[in-house]
């Protein structure tokens, strides 16, 4: 048992540990979770910018150039250095060999940008023009006219050549070739990944950091349930106290879960520990009573018909007493839990009242009774109707047992107020003290003690009624005057 107990300690202890690695593995989760949120956002908008940022270059460089083979596509003959300016606007003295000038009239280098270069050949493709001091040879399949990456030397990008035939003969004059420079392209596309690597980065960092301390924030009212909940493990004996846990999500829940269960447990210990204290005292008497008469008759009342009768008769007795007692804490036991949910939850005070009153009329033909009832026809209890009868049962049976032969007289009142069932149980009996009135409602307390042997009970009675009325979350009460009678007034809730 030592062992064991000593492993449910280690692993008790072991909770915090496990409590941090929760703490990271949430974290990290979070981590991860922005780690591949923010890499699939930053994928998306890579490929969407770079793609974006290409299909707009590709198609403003093959607009330039069908705009530029329109204007060839005039010429009836063959292109040449010298008819070029016919068709593209440069000055006459300009030529191949000569470069472009700055102050020619509409070159082609301003007509496709300045990242593309702009060639044109004649028919036994030579170069005749271009935009740029380098140039590129032709395609063998310059019969394709779709735009493919070429890499010439030092430079890479996107080459696009195409035949230029006169739109009047239909015969090749030509060829014209564009080039647009992706050194640009590749420089932008670098610098964004680089950016975009360094945002995830510290993405990932301030996820991590914020993670971290958000599920530090959110573990903290767990941490202090799981130390109310160790130190009470550790300590069984302490008093309980609730864990107050302010968070309106599902951790106060949990608390309030944990502070109920704990509440219940401790009363139901409480209720065990009652109960065991109750019977072993309270049964210390009758038990030594039989002892006393089964070892008087094993002496001498095998032989003796009056000790035998006389123990045989107190003997039953006290095992009447024993079962009333028991069946009586059995009953107590039992109040300890109502679910106000139940259906079942609702009494008729009017007509429990009538059935108990025909009930004792018809045990006790000389008891005078009375039902005074001012409730109104819809009034409803909200008790079990069997806890209401039991409870009236008691005081009534206690109006009898402890009132004279000559004033055994019972009246009940039923009324009501705004929030209670008002039911008074009054009699003419012999009262009660003073001092005893506030011990009535105590386990095993009977007033009036020259004749507790005489009247008989347990000093349970009053008890469940105590025990019922908190349970319904009701009140109860007495005044009494010693020699004159008592008045007991229950109020239980009224369903509205």
């Amino acid at each position: 048992m030592i062992k064991f107990f000593d492993a449910k300690r280690e692993k008790t202890e072991s909770l915090p540990e496990r409590k941090r690695s929760i703490m990271l593995r949430w974290a990290f989760a979070n981590t991860i979770f922005c780690f591949i949120t923010f890499t699939i956002f930053t994928v998306l908008i890579y490929q969407l910018t770079i793609t974006t940022f290409i299909n707009a270059e590709k198609g403003d460089m093959l607009q330039a150039l069908d705009n530029v083979e329109q204007r060839l596509a005039r010429s009836e003959n063959e292109l040449t250095e010298e008819n070029l300016f016919d068709y593209l606007g440069y000055g006459q003295d300009y030529t191949a060999s000569k470069q472009w000038r700055e102050n020619e009239l509409e070159t082609l280098g301003s007509m496709i940008g300045s990242r593309k270069s702009f060639y044109v050949f004649d028919v036994n493709e030579q170069l005749i023009y271009s935009t740029r001091a380098y140039n590129f040879p032709l395609r063998k399949d310059v019969g394709d006219s779709s735009v493919a990456i070429r890499t010439f030397g030092d430079y890479s990008g996107y080459l696009a050549e195409r035949p230029v035939f006169s739109s009047k003969t239909g015969e090749l004059i030509g060829y014209v070739q564009a080039f647009y420079d992706m050194s640009y392209y590749y420089s932008v596309r670098t610098k964004l990944l680089i950016a975009l690597i360094i945002l995830e980065i510290i993405a990932l960092f301030i996820a991590q950091f914020v993670g971290y301390f958000m599920a530090s924030r959110y573990i903290k009212p767990l941490e202090r349930l799981h130390d109310a909940i160790t130190t009470r493990a550790n300590n069984l004996s302490m008093d309980f106290k609730p864990v107050l846990i302010q968070t309106g999500d599902e951790i106060e829940e949990l608390a309030t879960v944990y502070n109920d269960m704990m509440i219940k447990l401790n009363d139901y210990v409480d209720q065990q520990k009652r109960f065991v204290s109750d019977v072993s005292h309270e049964l210390r008497t009758p038990l030594a009573v039989l002892d006393g008469h089964l070892n008087l008759l094993n002496r001498w009342g095998k032989n003796d018909p009056e000790v035998l009768d006389e123990s045989l008769i107190a003997s039953i007795e006290e095992v009447k007493t024993m079962r009333t007692m028991l069946e009586e804490m059995l009953a107590l036991a039992r109040l300890e839990s109502i679910d106000f949910q139940d259906e079942d939850l609702i009494c008729d005070p009017t007509e429990v009242s009538n059935f108990l009153m025909k009930n004792f009329l018809l045990i006790h033909p000389d008891l005078k009774m009375s039902v005074k009832n001012d409730l109104s026809p819809d009034s409803l209890a909200h008790i079990y109707p069997n806890h209401y009868e039991q409870g009236l049962k008691i005081l009534i049976d206690n109006a009898i047992k402890y009132s004279p032969k000559d004033r055994q007289e019972v009246n009940l009142h039923l009324a009501e107020d705004e929030d209670y069932i008002i039911t008074t149980v009054e009699d003419r009996g012999y009262g009660i003290s003073e001092d005893d009135l506030k011990h009535v409602f105590e386990r095993f307390f009977r007033a009036d003690k020259a004749r507790n042997r005489d009247i008989g009970g347990t000093g349970l009675g009053l008890s469940i009624i105590n025990r019922l009325v908190e349970n319904y979350e009701g009140e109860i009460s007495v005044t009494s005057v010693l020699g004159e009678g008592s008045k007991f007034t229950l109020k239980i809730p009224k369903i509205k």
